[in-house]
């Protein structure tokens, strides 16, 4: 039991979105093109102070135009709860509060199935590339919903 929490420990910590709002680049092209307003290939300070400030106001819960650690600690609390919400959506197929390993082994074979596009058994780096996850597991979570029956 230890070995599948420390793989759902993993899994979150690799699928985590950053919680904190702290400005930081561009990681790909199409948020680069996106913040390069004039579109001159290059993103000046004051194309990126917008974006900046904007990340910063989210956390600004009394809009004082400045935040606090309590601000600070209440948004990262709402990411973290949220997050946990989508695992357990996700993870726990039965809804009893708890992931098993069965539980963890049922979403590890359904991401494999739904990511092996030519459907020989392994994963190549074409197909992880082309795996939309958040696709899958919308897919995934609407198959697992329970069959609501008529009452006639």
């Amino acid at each position: 039991m230890k070995k599948s929490i420390l793989i759902v420990a993993g899994l979150c910590l690799l699928a985590t979105p950053t919680l904190a709002n702290e400005p930081y680049f561009p990681k790909g092209q199409k948020t680069f093109d996106r913040v390069d307003t004039d579109k001159d290939g290059k993103i000046e300070k004051s194309e990126f102070m917008p974006l900046a400030v904007r990340r910063l106001a989210r956390m600004d819960v009394n809009g004082d135009r400045s935040v606090s650690t309590a601000e600070i600690d209440a948004r990262l609390q709402e990411g973290l709860e949220r997050r946990r919400n989508r695992i357990m959506a996700v993870m726990d197929a039965n809804k009893d509060g708890i992931i098993t390993e069965s539980e963890l082994d049922n979403l590890v074979s359904a991401m494999f199935n739904g990511a092996d596009s030519d459907k020989d058994g392994g994963l190549s780096m074409a197909e992880l590339k082309g795996f939309k996850r958040a696709e899958w597991r919308k897919a995934y979570l609407l198959q697992s919903q329970p069959v609501a029956t008529s009452g006639n």
